[in-house]
């Protein structure tokens, strides 16, 4: 063979094995076709989590975090139920009223009652009181109204004058130490005046005014003047001698 004819043999050689790799190739494809075949396999960077690729993540189900709902699976019921989170009603353990004045007195207070470990603890900030006059905060049975006509009346029962005018219930009994709080401090001297007591007798007829009442059990609280200030407390309410003054609900009426 001449010395041109070697390369160009070669050369022949080498188009025809492109030529056959490529047909190979293109039947392949062919076969493939119509097929799903399986996407290559994603690394994740040691910084992506697992959960933004989720489908779940994005579903209705459960929704985005934020910063107002940082942990939705606990506030959705469907995942909160798989998770064994449940919701229960819990009894309050505090209770606040807003008191209004009565007659014009001028009188307004807001009295807090937290009960802890059957202990009454009442707070009160008031004003508009008379420099020279006590007073004296009492609470009531969960019927007595906050406003109107019956404000800080007992309703189980009404008194005698007032049952033909105010309404009978049969909401539990409150005993007059359980009614009486204390006094608003300093006793005289001042328009504004605070209160800090504790009630944590079990006892209901302990010694006024130690006996603790349950929360669920009061409905209005007053401010009443004590006419009487220095002289032993009655053993029963005397609205004579406590005048009302001013009144409202520990809770709303509905």
């Amino acid at each position: 063979m001449s010395k041109l004819g070697l390369p160009l043999a070669l050369f022949v050689i080498l188009i025809l094995g492109v030529v056959m790799i490529g047909a190979s190739s293109k039947a392949a494809n062919n076969d493939n076709e119509g097929k799903n075949v399986a996407p290559p396999a994603v690394k994740l960077d040691s910084d992506v989590s697992v959960l933004s690729l989720s489908p779940v993540n994005n579903s209705l189900d459960m929704p985005e975090p934020s910063i107002f709902n940082p942990f939705p699976a606990f506030q959705n019921p469907l995942f909160a139920n798989m998770a064994g989170v449940t919701t229960t009603t819990q009894t309050a353990t505090e209770e606040n009223a807003a008191l209004a004045p009565i007659n014009t007195s001028g009188i307004r207070a807001l009295v807090s009652v937290k009960i802890i470990a059957g202990t009454n603890t009442v707070t009160g900030f008031a004003t508009g009181m008379d420099p020279y006059k006590a007073y004296v905060s009492l609470f009531y049975d969960a019927g007595s109204p906050g406003s109107g006509p019956c404000a800080c009346i007992p309703s189980n029962p009404p008194p005698p004058s007032l049952q033909a005018t105010c309404r009978t219930t049969n909401k539990p009994k409150v005993t007059f130490s359980q009614m009486v709080i204390g006094y608003w401090l300093p006793l005289i001297g001042t328009t504004t005046r605070s209160m800090l007591v504790l009630k944590a007798s079990p006892d209901p007829n302990a010694p006024v005014p130690l006996a603790a009442v349950p929360l669920a059990n009061i409905g209005a609280v007053s401010v009443r003047e004590d006419t009487k200030l220095g002289t032993p407390l009655p053993a029963a309410p005397d609205p004579a001698r406590f005048q009302l003054r001013a009144c409202g609900r520990l809770r709303p009426d509905f």
